[in-house]
């Protein structure tokens, strides 16, 4: 006898199919065919604390993740300040831009939050010296750059400088990876000898293969646009390729099976689970 099974019924069945074999996944990439985990601004942005913050970076590392992304920008004084938008105003209870700025003049600035907690915004440094055994883990520094076009070279300067300093003070000699498609701070970094992983930010991988040849980066950036065959062709030139952001447990699946090196994820919880590295 024929049964009909309801599409109702069947889409879901084939949806665990797809997942039933996930932990025999056969990666194969440069990190010792390893794929670090960092959640995306910690938590991602659905969370009950903001992306960004403390309370959401600490958990994602609690939960079992090798590390984070996180948005960095600069004050005035030289004072690294982890905020994702350029305007203050739409997530916090400040305004302006983090770089019209000395430190202390928004210390304090509270996050916009339905978590009965008061959440800060924070900086490099205070993340990195709350976190123990902060050496540990690996952070991805999105670096936003809101400067002057007239004074573009020297606010690169201040930013990597700024970016040595908390490297030093904290020892966290390459385990700060640094993203950016501005070939021109890559360029500053090197000079300046910032023992960070460098990551070309890139539209098209054959270009970033080409700068990160020139410059003798890490590795490449590139978000979910990118091909498995874009990554063979890193890994075949010796870079390390970084992707982002898979937003769902789809997405999580699809980024793996690319052999990335590295993924930034929304998804975090799923892929630690995928990996058998969840901590509850």
């Amino acid at each position: 006898m024929k049964v009909t099974i309801p599409l109702s019924i069947l889409l879901p069945l084939l949806l665990i199919s797809c997942y039933k074999d996930i932990h025999d996944f056969k990666i194969y990439n440069l990190n010792d065919n390893r794929i670090t985990i960092l959640g995306h601004r910690g938590m991602g942005k659905k969370h009950k604390y903001p992306g960004n913050s403390f309370e959401s970076i600490e958990t994602a590392i609690k939960l079992g993740a090798d590390g984070s992304e996180i948005d960095v920008q600069i004050t005035k004084d030289s004072i690294l300040v982890i905020f994702h938008d350029k305007e203050m105003s739409n997530k916090t209870n400040f305004q302006g831009m983090i770089r019209e700025y000395n430190w202390a003049e928004i210390d304090g600035c509270n996050y916009k939050s339905t978590s009965s907690e008061q959440i800060s915004v924070i900086t490099v440094d205070d993340l990195f010296s709350r976190i123990p055994n902060i050496q540990e883990y690996y952070f991805s520094f999105d670096c936003k750059f809101y400067p002057e076009e007239e004074t573009l070279d020297a606010y690169l300067r201040q930013f990597a400088y700024a970016i040595e300093q908390v490297i030093e003070k904290h020892n966290m000699h390459n385990q700060v990876m640094i993203e950016s498609e501005i070939v021109q701070f890559h360029q500053i970094l090197k000079q300046n000898d910032v023992q960070a992983l460098q990551f070309i930010v890139c539209s098209k991988v054959t270009d970033g293969i080409r700068i990160a040849e020139q410059l003798d980066l890490y590795g490449i950036g590139k978000g979910s646009a990118i091909t498995k065959r874009d990554i063979e062709l890193a890994h075949e030139k010796g870079f390390r390729v970084m992707t982002w952001i898979p937003k769902t447990k789809g997405g999580n699946v699809k980024a793996i099976r690319k052999n990335p090196d590295i993924i930034q994820t929304a998804k975090l919880i799923h892929l630690l689970k995928i990996f058998g590295k969840y901590r509850q």
